[in-house]
C-alpha cells in the first residue's frame, strides 16, 4: 500500500512538472489595441513566455475564440525587423544614447537620440527628468508613456502601471532581533 501510494505522488510531480504557468496580468491596460475603452471583456491577454516572445502577452483573436495572438505589452512598440517589442522612451535595441520612439503619423517605431544621454531619462517641459517617477513635473502624478499615442504624458498614479510604492520609513530592529506583524521588535529565538 505504501508503495502505491509513494508511486502515485511521484506521478503526480512528474505530470506538474510538464503543466505551464499561464499568468492573466491584473496590472496593465489593454486598451491599446484600439485606441479605445475596452468593452468586451473576454479579450483579456494572457503572459505566456512559452507562446510569446520577451515584452509581448498573448491576446485572443478576432472571431474564432481558440485563436491567439502574440501582441507587445502597453507602452512597448513592435520592430518588425526582428519581431521584438521595446519599451518607448527607452534604449531598446537602439545605440547607446538614442531611445525607442514612435514618431507622429508612423507605424513604425525608430531610434532617436535621446538629449537626456541616460536611459530612462527623457525631456519633458524643457529638462530631462525620470520615467515613472512621482514627482518631478507632475506633481504627485508620474511621468509616462500614453498607451496610445505613445506620446509623453503625465499619468495619474491610480491608472499608472509599475509604480513603486514608498513605505514609511521605520527604525530598524537591534541586532539578534525581528519585527513582527504588529510592528514591534522580538528577539530571535
Amino acid at each position: 500500500m505504501n508503495t502505491l501510494l509513494i508511486n502515485l505522488f511521484i506521478g503526480l510531480l512528474i505530470i506538474k512538472s510538464y503543466c505551464q504557468d499561464i499568468i492573466f496580468p491584473s496590472d496593465e491596460e489593454v486598451t491599446h489595441l484600439s485606441g479605445n475603452k475596452m468593452l468586451d471583456t473576454d479579450r483579456i491577454p494572457l503572459s505566456n513566455p512559452i507562446a510569446c516572445p520577451k515584452n509581448m502577452l498573448q491576446y485572443p483573436g478576432d472571431g474564432v475564440k481558440s485563436v491567439w495572438v502574440c501582441d507587445c505589452r502597453p507602452t512597448y512598440l513592435y520592430f518588425p525587423l526582428n519581431d521584438t517589442c521595446h519599451e518607448a522612451f527607452r534604449q531598446g535595441p537602439c545605440k547607446v544614447g538614442e531611445y525607442v520612439v514612435l514618431p507622429a503619423g508612423n507605424v513604425t517605431p525608430k531610434c532617436q537620440k535621446n538629449p537626456c544621454h541616460h536611459d530612462g531619462m527623457v525631456p519633458y517641459n524643457g529638462t530631462c527628468h525620470n520615467l515613472r517617477m512621482t514627482g518631478g513635473p507632475c506633481g504627485d502624478n508620474v511621468l509616462g508613456v500614453n498607451e496610445t499615442t505613445y506620446q509623453l504624458e503625465c499619468i495619474t498614479t491610480d491608472i499608472a502601471p509599475f509604480i513603486i510604492i514608498d513605505a514609511p520609513l521605520i527604525d530598524s530592529c537591534p541586532p539578534g532581533s525581528r519585527r513582527i506583524t504588529v510592528g514591534d521588535c522580538k528577539p530571535v529565538l
